[in-house]
Order: C-alpha cells, then sequence, then structure tokens
C-alpha cells in the first residue's frame, strides 16, 4: 500500500480521520493525499433587472473567493499540524500531499481518485455540525464507486486499534476474496479477524452449511489463530445483536463486502441495515470483493 487518499473538511471529526489515516500510513510508509472540495456554483437569484442579476453574480464570486481562501488557510493549517506530529513520532517514511477544489463534491471525488489512484481511503461519517445526512451519503458515494477499500470513520475521541476486526460475513459470493484481502490488509498489525454471519433461526441450517464452505478456505490462518468463524442467531432486537457482540468482543473495526446499494440495504441480513451500522459507533471497512 502506497497512497492513501484522505478527504477532510475541517470539522472537529478530521482530527481523529487523520489519526486513523496516519497509523495506517505508518505502517505501509504510505502518501497520504489530504483532499477537500468546495461547492463552487453560483446561486444566481430570479429575476428580470440586469443591474441586480450582476450584482449577484458579483456577490458570489467574491464569497467563493472567499471560501477558497479560507479553505487554502485550513488546509496549510491541517498540514502542518500533522507535518508536526509526524516528526514528533519519528515517521520517517510517511509523507503528505494536499489539494483544494472547487465544485460538486462527489464529482471532485471521483476526479481525484482516478487522478491520484489511491490503494486506500479514509473519510469520515459525519461533517461539520456532526451532519450524517450530508457526510454520511458521501462516504456511502464512495463506497459505491470506487474499486479499494475504504474506511469510514465516526466521532470518536482517540485511534481505537485494529487489534479485534468482525467481518461481517453475509455468506454471498465473493466473502472469501473480501476476507482475503482483509488478512492481508491487516497482516502486520497481528490482529484477530472474526468472521461472522447474523441469522434468524429459520435460516440457521443453510447459514451453517454456507459458513461452513466458507470456513474450509482459510484452515491454515484458523489454525494460526488469525480468523474464527461465528454464527449468530438474531432473537431479539437487531441493533441488541449486534451491540452485544461488539461489545463482548471487544470488535474496533467492522468490515464487510459491500454490494450494489448495499449501505442502503442489507448488509449483515435483510432487516439490518446502514442505521444499524453506523449506531455501532465502530469504524467501518468496506471491501470490495476484487480490484479491477
Amino acid at each position: 500500500m502506497k497512497k492513501i487518499l484522505v478527504p477532510v473538511d475541517f470539522s472537529q471529526h478530521t482530527d481523529i480521520t487523520c489519526q486513523y489515516a496516519l497509523e495506517l500510513a505508518a505502517t505501509y510508509g504510505a502518501e497520504l493525499k489530504l483532499f477537500h472540495t468546495y461547492f463552487d456554483q453560483i446561486i444566481l437569484t430570479d429575476t428580470s433587472f440586469p443591474d441586480t442579476l450582476d450584482m449577484a453574480t458579483m456577490y458570489n464570486e467574491q464569497l467563493m473567493r472567499e471560501i477558497y481562501k479560507q479553505s487554502e488557510v485550513s488546509m496549510k493549517e491541517l498540514h502542518e499540524k500533522l507535518e508536526t506530529r509526524i516528526r514528533d513520532k519519528g515517521l520517517e517514511n510517511v509523507s503528505i500531499s494536499t489539494h483544494v477544489s472547487g465544485g460538486e463534491v462527489e464529482h471532485e471525488l471521483m476526479e481525484m481518485y482516478n487522478e491520484f489512484k489511491p490503494d486506500l481511503i479514509v473519510t469520515g461519517t459525519t461533517g461539520k455540525g456532526n451532519n450524517l445526512n450530508v457526510w454520511g451519503k458521501v462516504s456511502t458515494y464512495i463506497i459505491d464507486h470506487v474499486k479499494v477499500p475504504v474506511f469510514t470513520i465516526p466521532v470518536l475521541k482517540n485511534f481505537k486499534g485494529f487489534e479485534n476486526v468482525m467481518f461481517a460475513a453475509d455468506l454471498s459470493e465473493g466473502n472469501r476474496q473480501s476476507i482475503t484481502t482483509l488478512l492481508e490488509l491487516f497482516r502486520p498489525f497481528r490482529n484477530q479477524v472474526h468472521a461472522v454471519h447474523f441469522c434468524h433461526t429459520s435460516k440457521l441450517a443453510e447459514a451453517e452449511e454456507k459458513m461452513k464452505a466458507l470456513q474450509s478456505g482459510f484452515a491454515k490462518e484458523a489454525s494460526e489463530g488469525r480468523i474464527h468463524f461465528n454464527i449468530i442467531e438474531i432473537g431479539g432486537e437487531n441493533q441488541e445483536t449486534i451491540d452485544q457482540y461488539v461489545k463482548g468482543k471487544l470488535i474496533n473495526l467492522i468490515a464487510f463486502q459491500p454490494h450494489k446499494r448495499s449501505l442502503v440495504y442489507m448488509v449483515f441480513t435483510r432487516n439490518i441495515t446502514k442505521k444499524n451500522l453506523f449506531a455501532t459507533n465502530v469504524p467501518l471497512l468496506a471491501l470490495p470483493a476484487a480490484r479491477v
């Protein structure tokens, strides 16, 4: 892993997002690309008076220039802060570059993704004012449109580490490749992976058969204690079942294989959705089944 893209919005959430990115970059000796985009479309008032239209245009152009200037200042401050952290920790194998652009967020992100060609993306799940609706949609868009692993970091007080990673096995095609990618990604951390399928009782027999087939591909890793396979029956509330497992196993990262529109629909089971994932307040990692 040589390149990590980090979209930022300069909110308080940015610091913990960058901390996760920095921990990964330090492990792999990677370049961090800090990227920020602001909306630069000029909104014109609906008027038939040319002079009023000109004033509105001029005002908005000035406003956009101010927003761009402030974005550049904020990016410089963030860059300097991270460079200081790198020097203090003696992380000579980490480099940082930055880019600020104006435009529609999703479009600009894809432009940067195609240009920078990152091996990993690290982003927050909320933006300024803890706005999950806006920033959550951006992180969902990234996951749905890129072919590399994507970390999404919730608001946390500090870095939680990667000691216990849960892979949400939906037992679909591609889980084996996603687990292989997960094990390789975290090999330097010497952690434990828990491949878990949450299942209603009526589907238990079918799930056990599929889990057995999935497990057969990782006999070596299982014997080394690197990965464990479990089926958890959902007896009551979906969220309560997930939270109990996460808390009991000290899970500090949840990984999953994204399917098209998976964050909007199901990930664990037909009844567990994006709302359940975000509610765990645990970092998420989307692992594409195959890189193309």
